[in-house]
């Protein structure tokens, strides 16, 4: 195990403020999006790179000064149906302070595109950061980390060859529940739950807060019981008092948790 981590010193870099005690879910939204802005206009010189067609399909890239450091790829949540890799940045923040780079990708929204597409655009934009993620100073091992519906494509991405972990963080892995209000056919539900799939045989932490609804921490408890069964568990981080929005905190902070978990990820792997 590696020690917890230390607040990195920030010198040159832009400092980002940290959420503060009783802030609501749409008031840590908002200070999100705002410090996402800050980061953007900080380094703006690999933001909005295509990886496909589609207007969503763009790659927003923070790479480390050191080229083979570890690279978090960060898969923003929404249900599918909203959000975006622009409000999504600051979350890197506790990770950037640590050496590592960053890359957000953007995807298309349901209705208009289908979770299938969704999932395929997944895997075309990690095909593109592997070929042209060293042209822009992205070489090292990548760690997939998603919130909410990010931690579902995290799980559905976790075997592609340029990926070496992943860590999901209040996620969606049986979509039984959604097949209604998502339109999925019965058979979308089958082969896009991760809980139903061939588990991948690569580490894959879970993290989700103590005060987030039961039938949303059984998500969670229920896709690392079936790693478990098969061989292949990674940590299972129950968080105590935080919800799906107050536990990305313990990620953005260079000294959090799910910092701490997702370093661990990559240096055990």
């Amino acid at each position: 195990m590696i020690p917890p981590p230390q607040a990195a010193p920030q010198g040159g870099r832009t400092v980002l403020r940290r959420g503060g005690p009783g802030l609501s879910a749409a008031e840590l939204a908002g200070q999100w999006a705002e410090d996402s802005r800050a980061l953007r206009a900080a380094r703006p010189g690999r933001l909005d790179l295509p990886y496909a067609a589609a207007e969503a399909c763009r790659w927003d890239l923070y790479p480390a000064i050191d080229p083979a450091a570890p690279c978090v790829v960060l898969l923003h949540g929404g249900g599918w149906r909203e959000g975006g890799r622009q409000g999504f940045g600051a979350l890197a923040q506790g990770l950037l302070a640590h050496g590592w780079s960053a890359a957000l990708p953007g995807h298309s929204l349901m209705p208009e595109a289908s979770l299938t597409r969704i999932v395929r655009q997944g895997h075309r934009a990690l095909d593109w950061l592997a070929a042209q993620g060293p042209l822009h100073g992205i070489t090292g091992p990548v760690l997939l980390c998603g919130w909410n519906s990010g931690a579902h494509l995290a799980a559905m991405l976790l075997g592609h060859p340029r990926v070496k972990a992943g860590l999901g963080l209040s996620g969606l892995y049986e979509l039984e529940s959604l097949e209604e209000r998502l339109g999925l056919t019965p058979l979308e539900v089958e082969v896009l739950s991760p809980q139903r799939l061939p588990v991948v045989r690569k580490p894959f932490a879970l993290a989700y807060g103590e005060a987030e609804p039961e039938a949303a921490q059984r998500q969670s408890r229920a896709f690392h019981a079936l790693r478990q069964r098969e061989g292949c568990a990674a940590p299972l981080l129950p968080l105590p008092g935080l919800d799906e929005a107050t536990l990305l905190e313990t990620l953005r902070a260079p000294d959090g948790l799910l910092c701490h978990a997702a370093r661990a990820l990559i240096e055990e792997a």
